[in-house]
């Protein structure tokens, strides 16, 4: 169970990290912030890839370039999200990652899930769309984008978490612990995704313009804090990956929005709605029972 203990904590992880990236976001364009995740740990990245680059296969650099690739489309949709007037429904359809997980499992990854996991996952997606503040008339009004951001930044974030076990799995069977592979892991996908938005960035003829801005002084302590909180996080992530079942982690993982409801409650005096209250309490009963029961 110790997959339970590493997916809550990168859940306590994320939900700070999203309010110092929407913090970020106010000053900064969307790319430069998803950027802002990846800078801070990539001296170690690069000496991580150098000292294990002799002893790993194409097939593992293709999962992580993968994973990589994966992720920041995933970020990239999910601020595209969070900027919504329409937040609720973008949320909802970004929270059917868990079902897109557990259909992807099933279909092309050879995820084993029981029927009380399913029976769970169910449970857990009816309660986060409970809690998201989705309605009919919202969903009408704009399923022509803020929903399609939603479900697409679920979509690849369930790309990028099998590409995150597959990497760890080729290196757990050539004799490194689960811990250790899942580490190196990150490290090589950090530099993939350093990578791709150099690229981009010098494309674009911004790259020594936004990397100042990130580390302008109004910036800096907001970049390092992102920094901090998304490497600590995508640590936690990534064990729990590696040592749990995809479509189980992402499910357990559903306590994010809880927290975040949570914050929002305690600090920013936002009152509870009912559907909040419900899809709390559905939320957790599918939870529990996953954790309970596997």
């Amino acid at each position: 169970m110790l997959w339970i203990i590493f997916t809550i904590a990168a859940t306590i992880l994320q939900t700070f990290r999203n309010l110092e990236q929407k913090s970020l976001n106010k000053k900064l364009d969307t790319l430069t912030v998803s950027w802002s995740r990846f800078i801070l740990p990539l001296p170690f990245a690069i000496a991580t890839v150098v000292l294990t680059l002799a002893e790993v296969k194409v097939e593992f650099i293709w999962f992580c370039a993968f994973t990589g690739f994966f992720q920041i489309l995933g970020n990239l949709f999910l601020l595209k999200t969070i900027q919504s007037k329409n937040f609720g429904v973008g949320i909802a359809f970004y929270k059917t990652e868990i079902l897109q997980s557990l259909l992807l499992g099933i279909l092309f990854f050879h995820q084993q899930v029981s029927s009380i996991g399913v029976l769970a996952i169910i449970t857990t997606s009816i309660g986060m769309i409970l809690m998201s503040n989705f309605t009919i008339k919202n969903f009408r009004q704009n399923i022509d984008k803020v929903a399609f951001y939603g479900a697409l930044s679920g979509l690849s974030f369930s790309f990028s978490a099998f590409g995150i076990k597959f990497a760890s799995s080729n290196l757990i069977e050539n004799g490194y612990s689960d811990f250790k592979a899942a580490v190196i892991v990150l490290m090589w996908v950090i530099t993939f995704q350093n990578m791709f938005f150099s690229i981009t960035k010098a494309a674009q003829n911004r790259f020594i313009k936004d990397l100042s801005s990130l580390f302008a002084a109004e910036n800096k302590w907001s970049f390092v804090k992102t920094g901090l909180l998304s490497y600590a996080g995508s640590v936690c992530w990534f064990v729990a990956y590696a040592i749990g079942n995809v479509v189980y982690v992402k499910a357990v993982g559903q306590t994010e929005l809880l927290f975040a409801v949570l914050i929002s409650y305690v600090h920013l005096k936002e009152k509870l709605r009912i559907s909040e209250m419900i899809g709390i309490t559905v939320t957790l009963l599918g939870i529990l029972t996953l954790i309970l029961f596997h």
